[in-house]
């Protein structure tokens, strides 16, 4: 109550000084107010006023934008649009007040207005030579209204004065796009021909140009124009393209081929080049060039997951009035991965009827035999199958099997690494779908579906970013903790109901996992056959535990240069799936670990490349270890820690444990390379089963890593791991638990660790 009356007692106090004009005591009077209450717009705009009054005006405008001010942060936007006009008509050429009311006038859809004001100022600035400035209030004015054609090209000229030539070509550019939305043909051509005058031979220019002339119905105009900028520029890609389209479009097909294949020749990855020259060859009735015109495309589209768009160009073949058998092929492979059974059983109905023109009967049993699988209950279908079964001499009883002669525990394990290796394909792990299915044909060589699908990955590329690598595992992380705990789950039904079974043969003492095959991506020259280990020496001089290798040179005796391919390497770890002799055993998908081994070998190949070294799996060893020697002697140095490095991996690459662990214990000297290498010297130990050598280069790279860092983590799973393959269960469900308290969702942890909570494996 004191206060309210103490506020009307002021009120009052300096009404009557205005009364009397006794204006400064009045504004002192309401400066009390003020300053109670900061908020109170009333009294604060009374105060403004009565300065005005004074001849104040200065201080005037000071309450009024605290006023402004006010109503802004209250959203009434309407009442501070009207004390910013009182502000503006005081000082109506100051730029900050004026801009202030422009941006109120813009905020409340009055265009006009701001405009005005926009306009008013900024071309102020300009002849004050102040561009930056001008620029700034120009850019607010096209975003207010993109067809202020004016505002764009004082800005273009600003841009230019400024020597920013692409901003003054983009607001030419968009002022000509503008122009044609509207229809103004005429005035687009004026501006993009001014647009030509500050840069010659601009593509994006010419290509709107391009575009008005035939929306102008002068395609010869335009022909002329291509013709005469790629005089000056012949190998501009994106003219070619567009002078190709427009004789496509004329139907010239003739002039339009003989430029598309002058693009494809020089960038055979151009898609607008390959889609529109495949589509020339469907025209002329040559449908095998078209498909291999489209097949690079549809393998890109079918990597990226983009099926809808790779299905598309194999339908622009396809609705030719010719059937081609490798499209149809192709669109099967499409729809048995997506596993869209109605889709594939019309398409391969349509591969039987293009296989039986042909007479190509053996290839027609593999078709019936997916058939039948699809529609067991037919017996017409079954018949058929028969039928040619029994005309090609073959035993009745394999109609539905593809594999001939295996046993049912051969069919499912076949089944179930074909799955697994889709599922890796399905995320662009092409080069470790390719290892499973490798490993398989070696296991089944005459295996009709894993020929077929080894031979589609043969034109598939096997890079792929290792971001989208790192997104496709999350995404699938899921996906993987569901693979296992259906594993674990099976385990324990088999464990509730044990079947009797022969007792398998005891395997050859020492004897390791039967060897896979190089990828062929990688090694075209396939290396010697593995040899089987040989009895160790005594064991080279061991890190200790936490610590950097001892100093002394590395022993030659440790693996005594045994010859072993790079699948064998990593048979016993989740790295690599490998199909050993209980394939049950691996039925399960560590898309963590499948990625890690990716990004590997990415890193690898980028090292390489960087030096600008091909691949080493596409040249002899002999021909790059001289190539390295070469090189380091040419650059006048001792061989440096990249070198080792690099040598090692090759080394490994070609099976030569020995030396690839010399030559990546040297590396390890580096910090930069030491986590890499001891890491990879691990590997080689776990291979050869040593796990107690494993485990302490192992630990001798997690010394080297920050503790707590993802990197320290993924090692010190690799380390549990290694403790739960040497049967040491309780140091193995210790580490991972480490993991599991970092993050619960790492890898598969959480599996592993409930894995080893149950009883221990016979």
């Amino acid at each position: 109550m004191g206060a309210r009356a103490d506020r009307v007692k002021v009120i009052e106090q300096a009404e009557k000084f205005v009364r009397g004009g006794r204006l400064r005591e009045a504004i002192a009077e309401y400066e009390k107010l003020a300053l109670a209450d900061t908020q109170d717009v009333g009294t604060l705009n009374i105060i403004g006023d009565l300065h005005i009054r004074v001849g104040q005006n200065d201080r005037a405008v000071h309450f009024f934008l605290k006023v402004a001010d006010e109503y802004e942060r209250r959203g009434l936007y309407s009442q501070a649009l009207a004390i910013c006009k009182k502000i503006h008509k005081l000082f109506p050429d100051h730029a900050d007040y004026a801009l202030k009311l422009a941006d109120l006038y813009a905020q409340q859809g009055f265009v006009a207005e701001a405009k005005a004001l926009y306009g008013t100022v900024a071309g102020r600035f300009a002849g004050e030579g102040q561009a930056a400035e001008a620029v700034a209030i120009y850019e607010k004015t096209v975003k207010l209204d993109r067809e202020d054609h004016e505002a764009r090209r004082a800005l273009a000229g600003l841009y230019r004065a400024l020597g920013n030539v692409d901003a003054a070509l983009e607001q030419l550019n968009g002022s000509a796009d503008v122009r044609v939305e509207k229809g103004q043909l005429e005035a687009a051509e004026d501006v993009l021909r001014e647009a030509l005058a500050v840069r010659p031979g601009d593509v994006r220019t010419l290509v709107g140009l391009v575009e008005v002339f035939k929306k102008q119905g002068r395609t010869g105009k335009a022909v002329e124009l291509l013709e005469g900028e790629l005089a000056a520029s012949p190998d501009n890609v994106q003219l070619l393209n567009i002078l190709g389209n427009i004789h496509f479009e004329a139907g010239d097909t003739k002039k339009a081929e003989d430029i598309f294949t002058r693009i494809v020749t020089g960038h055979p990855l151009n898609v607008n080049a390959r889609i529109k020259l495949g589509r020339i060859q469907i025209l002329k009735d040559k449908l095998d060039q078209a498909y291999e015109l489209f097949e690079p495309l549809i393998n890109n589209l079918v990597k990226k997951h983009r099926d809808e768009k790779a299905i598309g160009l194999l339908g622009l073949i396809l609705e030719s009035q010719k059937p081609h058998l490798p499209a149809l092929e192709r669109l099967a492979l499409i729809y048995r991965s997506n596993k869209e059974v109605k889709k594939l059983e019309v398409v391969d109905r349509a591969i039987l009827d293009e296989l039986r023109k042909i007479g190509d009967k053996e290839r027609m049993i593999g078709v019936y035999n997916e058939l039948t699988e699809l529609r067991p209950d037919d017996a017409d279908l079954a018949q058929e199958a028969r039928s040619l079964r029994q005309e090609l001499g073959l035993a009745v009883e394999e109609v539905r099997d593809e594999t001939t002669g295996l046993s049912e525990k051969d069919r499912e394990a076949i089944k179930e690494v074909m799955d697994q290796a889709d599922m890796y394909l399905q995320q662009g792990l092409v080069r470790i779908a390719r290892r499973l299915l490798e490993n398989l044909r070696f296991r089944y060589p005459e295996d009709p579906q894993i020929v077929r699908k080894i031979a589609v990955l043969d034109e598939v590329r096997t890079h792929i970013d290792e971001d989208e690598i790192r997104r496709r595992v999350e995404k699938t992380s899921q996906l993987e903790a569901q693979a296992r705990e259906r594993a674990a789950e099976k385990k324990a039904a088999e464990r509730k109901t044990p079947e009797k079974r022969a007792a398998p043969e005891p395997p050859p003492a020492e004897a390791g996992p039967a060897p896979g095959p190089v990828p062929e991506e990688e090694a075209p020259a396939r290396p010697p056959a593995p040899q089987p280990p040989a009895e160790p020496k005594p064991a080279a001089a061991r890190p200790e535990d936490g610590r950097r290798r001892p100093a002394g040179p590395f022993r030659d005796d440790i693996l005594e240069g045994e010859k072993v391919s790079t699948a064998d390497i990593f048979a016993e770890t989740d790295i690599v799936p490998f199909i050993g002799e209980e394939p049950a055993e691996r039925r399960y998908y560590d898309l963590g670990a499948a990625a890690a081994d990716e990004l590997r070998w990415i890193a690898a190949a980028r090292s390489r490349q960087l030096r600008g070294e091909s691949s080493p799996y596409e040249r002899d060893l002999t021909g790059i270890v001289a190539d390295f020697r070469k090189d380091l002697r040419t650059r006048g140095g001792a061989e440096d820690a990249d070198t080792h490095y690099q040598l090692g991996l090759a080394f490994l690459g070609q099976g030569l444990i020995t030396e690839a662990v010399e030559e990546l214990t040297q590396a390890g000297d580096d910090p930069k390379l030491a986590v890499e290498s001891y890491t990879l010297i691990s590997q080689c130990f776990r291979y050869k089963r040593d796990f107690d050598e494993a485990s302490k280069w192992l630990k001798t790279a997690l010394a080297e890593t920050k503790a707590g860092t993802e990197p320290y983590f993924a090692l010190l799973f690799e380390l549990a791991d290694i403790a739960q393959a040497a049967g040491d269960r309780d140091g193995a469900a210790g580490l991972f638990r480490q993991v599991a308290d970092w993050n619960p969702g790492f890898r598969n942890v959480a599996a592993r660790l409930e894995e080893l909570a149950g009883p221990a494996k016979g």
